[in-house]
């Protein structure tokens, strides 16, 4: 009898010895298991996260790009082409690089390099790697590149000192070819400004007003980096690289709108006397010697100078 206890006994043992190894065996098992489903789980929502973060980040990228070629016809700096390089996508952000450069007649300066950053909302940024340099009250020049920066004098603003670089074009050599703003006098419509212009010079573009009719006094001139303007390119060269030309006021106007609407009504409302107030001009200094005198010319403003040949 007793050692049918003991027997029994030992049965017990065994019997809660195999339960606790079958359920830790479990409990193993278990924990593998909802470790491989969350590491799967996990692996899904990163992958999804990354699709999804590629595709929008993508798209708005895209849409960027888009509305900087519409701003791109209607503002940008003169003689200028901007080609698209890359766009970099990153974790809930992207970066649109962009080259610029200057076109004078058929010859190209490396001018500036832009990256546009953006988010999931959109437009963030945008860095530049060239700068400007003040030498003195009608002197800017551009760096890297080390060319003069043309300046701009708005007709109905009153300026201390008035840049009057015709008076300068004697000192450069016949072989160059020369880049040249002229401010006018007053507002001109696109018409009146091309029949005025000489026909040995290239206008290449065209300042289109938008500052209010008030008289004002300004401390500096504009830069042509930030204006309004008509692209016009002369050279076969610039002609190929530029952006579809904008035909005139009506089409810059168009295009305007759906950049800007606010600019758009400004200028279409208070702008009827003419859109332009200031040309952009290139040829030999001889070409743009015939400029000197003309009544329209309120201010001339040297800017990139380069090798004829």
């Amino acid at each position: 009898m007793k050692d049918q206890q003991n027997e029994e006994s030992l049965k017990s043992i065994f019997d809660e010895n195999s339960l606790d190894k079958t359920l830790k065996k479990a409990k193993r098992i278990t924990f593998l298991r909802t470790l491989i489903i969350s590491a799967i789980v996990c692996i899904l929502i990163v992958f999804g996260v990354y699709r999804a973060n590629a595709w929008w980040i993508s798209k708005k990228g895209s849409e960027i790009a888009s509305n900087l070629i519409i701003q791109d016809a209607v503002m940008k700096a003169p003689n200028t082409i901007i080609e698209t390089e890359t766009i970099d996508i990153g974790l809930f952000k992207g970066t649109i690089k962009r080259e610029v450069y200057k076109v004078i007649e058929n010859k190209v300066i490396p001018w500036d390099s832009q990256e546009v950053k953006y988010g999931l909302r959109g437009f963030s940024s945008t860095s530049f790697s060239s700068y400007s340099t003040k030498i003195d009250d009608t002197t800017q020049i551009n760096f890297p590149s080390g060319q003069r920066e043309m300046l701009f004098y708005v007709p109905q603003f009153k300026y201390k000192t008035y840049s009057n670089d015709l008076l300068k074009l004697k000192e450069y050599p016949n072989d160059k070819y020369i880049e040249m703003a002229i401010s006018f006098d007053k507002s001109y419509s696109l018409n009146e400004v091309k029949k005025m212009i000489p026909n040995s010079i290239n206008p290449t573009w065209f300042w289109v007003n938008n500052y209010s009719k008030s008289s004002d006094f300004r401390d500096a001139p504009e830069s042509g980096q930030w204006l309004f303007g008509i692209s016009t390119p002369s050279s076969k060269l610039g002609q190929v690289l530029s952006t579809p030309e904008v035909k005139g006021e009506s089409d810059f106007l168009n295009r305007l709108k759906k950049f800007n609407k606010n600019d758009y009504q400004f200028i279409s409302k208070h702008q009827k006397g003419g859109l332009i107030i200031g040309a952009v001009v290139t040829g030999t200094k001889e070409n743009l010697l015939v400029l000197q005198g003309q009544p329209y010319v309120k201010a001339s403003s040297l800017g990139a100078i380069v090798e004829k040949y």
